[in-house]
């Protein structure tokens, strides 16, 4: 220990001084202050709520320019289109990402060419505030406004096309983007930055659900990785406001037509757990093909000596062949979805659907063509849990019933385990079907499902994807 008066006393002392005064600067809170980032969660709910309403009205156009496809019922549309249409019009949208991604290197806008996603988002919460205790423009953190304008057109050019991935990972970026712009042009603390980033995701989820709950909790669950008293305030602003600008504008329905279910038997509840482990199990495969997806794609590029943004049609042209064989795999698959809740596919061919759209999925990942993970996932539980309900269905004599029931039960236990977001999917489970036993038993499944994945894994997909970007 050195004396009362060393150097190294006293340094010890400066540095306890600095940092109380970081401490108090980013910790004290006044009316005013707190004002101004309420208000701003406001603004920024409601534009992130326009902007989904625009990426979602630009998909269902360009999916009706090229599939004759309406209020995003692809499956549907190219089932009645001439197969040499259906097999181009994914490679067309291939080549139009590729353009967007090479203008996207030209600009600077990263490194390897890539969609933006919740991962960005995630990292930017991470490192707002550095080591030395100074603010990290987002700019340099792949949250630039250019960054969000790129994943914009290439999510609207992938899933338009038909591309099998999901339009929430593009959505939450966008909406992050957004949000921290606003955040920065305030002078908000690290904090409030943090605040607002949870704010843009939570009002793009709750705006492509319909579900502001589900919102509010996966970005605390997910972005923030934390609650906090002082952020649940403005997130809830942010995630209703962004939800009320879509009902307005594509009405009150939800994405899914909820079931009825009128008490559903305890013999139910006694199956839950067993989808749980199942969930798990493919929970673990999925995470690990969609992680290693983009350095699979990067390696066979190489291999065959073209640059990284030629990936999209290549893999445009295999999606094509998807097109024509299961067509239900296309873009987000909510059709698919819809009608397997509804009970309206065999178990045969929802175990075949659920292996195809994890390849289609993985190869889009691995192309670099832009969408999320969050829609295939839900597409995948739904199909297997819809698979795990008919073998029920045949064993306890609930028929329909016992399909739907855990066809909800495997779309919110595989995709809370995939996302590492349980209590959400469960919100969004509840926010769809109003069914407190549905949700409790979505609960115990994901539960379940995302203590063994953790376990396992280590972590839910972006988490896996933010150290496999670091190696």
């Amino acid at each position: 220990m050195g004396s009362p008066n060393s150097p190294l006393t006293e340094e010890i002392k400066k540095r306890a001084s600095q940092s109380k005064a970081m401490v108090s600067r980013y910790s004290r809170r006044s009316l005013i202050s707190e004002s101004k980032v309420w208000l701003l969660a406001l603004f920024c709910g409601l534009l992130v709520g326009l902007v989904m309403a625009g990426l979602r009205a630009a998909i269902v156009g360009i999916e009706f320019i090229g599939f004759g496809a309406q209020d995003e019922r692809i499956t549907s549309a190219v089932t009645q289109l001439h197969p040499l249409r259906a097999l181009l019009i994914p490679v067309i949208g291939g080549f139009v990402v590729s353009a967007l991604l090479y203008i996207g290197l030209k600009l600077g806008i990263r490194g390897d060419p890539r969609i933006g996603g919740i991962r960005d988002v995630i990292e930017a919460r991470r490192h707002v505030l550095d080591r030395r205790g100074r603010t990290t423009p987002l700019v340099s953190l792949h949250m630039s406004l250019k960054d969000g304008l790129q994943t914009f057109l290439i999510a609207v050019a992938s899933l338009g096309s038909g591309a099998s991935a999901g339009r929430e990972g593009p959505a939450v970026h966008v909406g992050a983007v957004l949000s921290g712009f606003f955040a920065h042009r305030f002078n908000l603390t690290p904090a409030q930055i943090r605040a607002l980033l949870g704010c843009g995701a939570a009002a793009a989820v709750a705006s492509s659900f319909n579900a502001p709950l589900a919102g509010l909790l996966f970005a605390h669950e997910v972005v923030l990785g934390r609650y906090r008293t002082s952020d649940i305030g403005p997130i809830a602003v942010a995630s209703v406001s962004g939800s009320l600008v879509t009902r307005l504008i594509f009405g009150n329905n939800a994405v899914f037509a909820p079931p009825v279910f009128d008490d559903p038997p305890v013999i139910f509840f006694i199956g839950t757990p067993f989808v749980g482990l199942i969930a798990a199990g493919l929970a673990i495969v999925m995470i690990r093909a969609w992680v290693a997806a983009p350095h699979i794609g990067s390696r066979f590029a190489d291999k065959i000596k073209i640059p990284h943004w030629m990936l999209p049609p290549i893999a445009g042209l295999i999606i094509g062949v998807f097109a024509l064989a299961y067509p239900q795999v296309l873009s987000v698959g909510y059709e698919a979805t819809a009608t397997a809740i509804a009970t309206g596919y065999s178990a045969a061919f929802m175990l075949i659907l659920a292996v195809a759209k994890i390849a289609a999925t993985t190869i889009c990942i691995g192309a670099r063509f832009g969408g999320g993970v969050f829609s295939s996932s839900i597409f995948v539980g739904a199909m297997v849990g819809g698979v795990f309900g008919a073998i029920m269905a045949a064993l306890t004599g609930h028929g329909e019933m016992a399909q739907s029931f855990f066809t909800l039960v495997g779309m919110g236990a595989i995709s809370g385990a995939v996302l590492g977001a349980p209590i959400s999917t469960t919100l969004i489970v509840f926010e769809l079907t109003g069914s407190y036993e549905t949700s409790a038993a979505v609960l115990i499944a994901v539960s379940m499902a995302t203590v063994i994945v953790q376990a396992t894994v280590g972590g839910g997909v972006f988490e896996k994807q933010i150290r496999a970007d670091r190696f």
